[in-house]
């Protein structure tokens, strides 16, 4: 199956809600003791395990595929510019760059 393919066969709702429950579950998350740091991290990792199940039980397709909306979902519920400020800058605001 194709990636356009595949991507018409899940709905745009599918993807907002895959971002909903990531988005949910980050939040839940983080009221535990987990360093804020590693959020999103661990949205990335909720958003693809969620899409890898949508596809899975949901559409009963390339699985693959789906895990991989589910890793760009978790990014949306994050935020790609809180990955970016936390893990790919912060060593060059630490070193005075």
């Amino acid at each position: 199956m194709d990636l356009i393919t595949f991507f018409n066969s899940m709905t745009a709702t599918v993807y907002g809600f895959i971002t909903i429950i990531t988005w949910v579950a980050v939040q839940a998350v983080k009221q535990t003791e987990i360093n804020n740091k590693w959020l999103p991290l661990v949205s990335i990792l909720i958003g693809t395990l969620v899409g890898f199940l949508a596809a899975m039980y949901i559409y009963s397709t390339d699985v693959g595929l789906g895990a991989a909306f589910g890793f760009i979902s978790g990014f949306a519920a994050t935020g790609l510019n809180e990955v970016l400020n936390h893990y790919a800058f912060s060593p060059m605001k630490e070193e005075g760059k």
